[in-house]
């Protein structure tokens, strides 16, 4: 059976949270609408007893939708077609 672990997340300005969950996916989830960066620092102990300590980049998992992606390209094209003229 799997535990609780204790997350300890922090960005470059400093601002810390600690949040216990059973996964670091899990953790990451439920704080990266706390912060606005694009990467943030977790230090937590791993199963074996290891201390780990590395940047996440946020966010994860969510869905990127295509329609987005497709905006933005069609944007693209517009700007470059009116910066030729």
């Amino acid at each position: 059976m799997s535990k609780m672990r204790l997350y300890k997340f922090w960005n470059e300005n400093g601002d810390e949270k600690e949040k216990e969950a059973m996964s670091l996916k899990k953790a990451v989830m439920s704080v990266q609408g706390d912060y606005k960066d694009k990467f943030i620092s977790v230090e937590y102990v791993s199963k074996k007893g290891k201390q780990i300590s590395q940047s996440v980049e946020i966010p994860i998992g969510r869905k990127i939708r295509q329609a987005i992606i497709a905006d933005k390209r069609k944007a693209a094209l517009r700007a470059a077609k009116e910066a030729r003229r």
